[in-house]
């Protein structure tokens, strides 16, 4: 596209299409101050609930309860644990979330879903370098089974005996710039700034869309997801939800493990303060030995305390428990559309 007709200002461009942020790594320059990249995801929890016709006064009154940390009606309650249930299997590919508005057929989801997962491998042949294609493949069928893990962090040996994570960094960084994979940095402390206590080399990687995470397993795990049996063997596929939906509502994905204070999913900055989120899959969510331990360091500070799970809202203490649809609300601080900045310069001789 050449400057003049960019300068020309009739007419505005839009570029789309899968495996995009690999491609543009070919491209030698672009124009600066013509292109704005805006990062596309698969739909979360809101837009999914916007496809399957739930109405703007249901969510205004799910989110007048998260303001007020107040609980939701158990009849909304249920309902909404359904259809979060269904986003598990379903997902938020948005063919794959048409075909479930149209049919409702899992059936023909799960078909569609594997499709796609026959497409990424496909891609990963035609747009890889021959050095990589071999290690990208292998790192993206081992996702499901990683995940399945009791840390879920990825490890390397599993796939080759002898590999080192330097030879496969460019594979994972791949996964990640075409959006197939999430990866989920682990942190030497779970203080802000997260990003200078990263550990490149510690780990999860997670699937972009946590309906195809479904469709890779092949066990045929959905008819139980559907009926609410999010029990410890499910974690993984739960925790995936809501690294995708983190992601997509705006946050840098982190966790934290320690011999001396345990796991936590997810640690997350906000501004310059950080929060833990926990996400609990079984009935005893309010064991979370981890997230107790490490509100007791004294030089840690955390803005919230968050725990998601199939409870009602409740605050207990310093740790709030919200149900896992509740995630929709749990977002990203927006950037000022503004930041003006003056100095009075009438002093200066």
């Amino acid at each position: 596209m050449e400057i003049r007709i960019l300068e020309d200002g009739r007419f505005d461009y839009i570029e789309s299409g899968s495996l995009l942020g690999v491609r543009y790594k070919d491209v030698t320059s672009y124009p600066v101050g013509f292109e704005q990249i805006l990062p596309m995801y698969p739909l979360d929890f809101e837009e999914y609930l916007w496809a399957n016709g739930i109405q703007n006064h249901t969510l205004q009154y799910l989110k007048s309860c998260y303001d007020k940390k107040e609980k939701v009606s158990e009849t909304v309650h249920e309902t909404l644990c359904k259809l979060f249930y269904s986003y598990l299997v379903v997902g938020g590919m948005p063919e794959t979330v048409q075909i479930y508005v149209d049919t409702h057929d899992i059936a023909k989801v799960v078909l569609n879903q594997r499709s796609i997962l026959d497409l990424y491998r496909l891609d990963i042949a035609k747009y890889a370098t021959e050095n990589e294609k071999i290690k990208i493949k292998a790192i993206f069928d081992s996702i499901p089974a990683q995940l399945n893990e009791k840390n879920r962090r990825f490890k390397l040996n599993s796939i080759n005996a002898s590999a080192r994570h330097i030879r496969y960094e460019d594979s994972f960084n791949w996964l990640a710039d075409a959006g197939v994979a999430l990866p989920c940095y682990n942190v030497t402390e779970p203080q802000a700034p997260l990003q200078l206590s990263e550990k490149r080399n510690l780990f999860k990687l997670y699937m972009n869309d946590v309906g195809l995470l479904c469709a890779s397993c092949m066990e045929n795990i959905q008819f139980d997801l559907l009926m609410g049996n999010v029990d410890v063997n499910m974690g993984s596929i739960l925790e995936n939800a809501f690294a995708q939906n983190l992601k997509s509502n705006g946050f840098e994905l982190h966790y934290y493990d320690s011999k001396k204070i345990g796991e936590l999913d997810f640690v997350l900055q906000k501004g310059l303060h950080t929060e833990l989120v926990e996400i609990k899959s079984g009935n005893d969510f309010k064991k979370h030995l981890a997230m107790d331990h490490a509100m007791k360091v004294e030089q840690w500070k955390f803005e919230k305390n968050i725990v998601f799970s199939k409870s009602n809202v409740v605050e207990e203490g310093e740790i709030l428990y919200l149900p896992w649809y509740m995630i929709l609300f749990y977002q990203q601080e927006r950037e000022p559309e503004k930041m003006i900045y003056e100095i009075d310069l009438s002093g200066l001789i």
